[in-house]
């Protein structure tokens, strides 16, 4: 695989990766709003062992605009289609937030492009929750540019200058349509019960300081012995950004796993 970035024309428009590395292919799928860029620390750690494919999500990054109204179920065929198009052996699919409904759906429909699935600081939650809390996910994701205060109350550190350009850059490319529409994904979809049907090896991660921590122990039981949970200190919902090296070691233990 060429190292570098790559925009791949798909069925429903063309979508930016960046390449890198060797060895296992490993695909990273962010969260909303955000691009590649969200875990490059982890990548960087990543790289040496395993061929990693960063996609910015259709909509957001640098890939091209969609239907704003697209299903969890979509963006996983979307990244079916990448994974086949790029020809690699099944990869461990590594996703945060969104990233980790799009890996669950795409474990679950193509189970033959997944070897392996980690999946990072999900809501467990369905639709009552998402109506219940509708004007707290429009405060986070209606109004692309976020204040420094509101970026570094997301995160367990205080943000660089760096990491605050590239985080209102990411969520600018994205708009308000894109994020709330990936909103609306989540929010109705049954993702106890695609917890229930994983059948790949899985690992579930969440940050101790995180918003969706307290969902760690039903998560578990959902998994009822089939993948395990791990929490992981002085992290938030961006763990890869907050614990980059705790999460690469995680990432890293499920690879050797396989």
């Amino acid at each position: 695989m060429k190292t570098g970035h790559r925009f791949i024309r798909l069925s429903g428009g063309t979508v930016h990766v960046r390449l890198s590395g060797g060895g296992r292919p490993l695909l990273m799928l962010h969260s909303n709003g955000l691009s590649w860029h969200e875990s490059a620390a982890v990548i960087e750690r990543l790289e040496a062992d395993h061929e990693v494919i960063a996609w910015d999500m259709p909509g957001q990054g640098d890939s091209d605009p969609i239907p704003w109204d697209l299903s969890i179920d979509d963006y996983a065929d979307t990244a079916a289609e990448l994974l086949t198009e790029l020809e690699v052996e099944p990869a461990l699919v590594v996703g945060t937030s969104v990233g980790a409904f799009i890996a669950m759906s795409l474990a679950r429909h193509r189970p033959d492009l997944v070897a392996g699935l980690c999946l990072i600081e999900f809501q467990f939650a369905g639709p009552a929750w998402f109506a219940a809390n509708w004007e707290t996910v429009e405060r986070l994701f209606a109004v692309p540019t976020m204040s420094r205060d509101a970026v570094d109350g997301r995160l367990v550190h205080p943000s660089t200058d760096a990491l605050f350009a590239r985080w209102n850059i990411d969520r600018n490319k994205a708009g308000s349509r894109s994020m709330m529409g990936v909103m609306r994904a989540i929010g109705r979809y049954d993702v106890a019960e695609a917890v229930r049907a994983i059948e790949t090896p899985v690992v579930a991660v969440f940050g101790n300081s995180g918003p969706t921590a307290a969902n760690a122990s039903a998560v578990e039981a959902c998994l009822d012995g089939r993948g395990r949970v791990e929490l992981v200190a002085d992290a938030g919902h961006f763990v890869s950004i907050d614990q980059p090296g705790d999460l690469a070691r995680i990432v890293r233990g499920l690879s050797m796993e396989l």
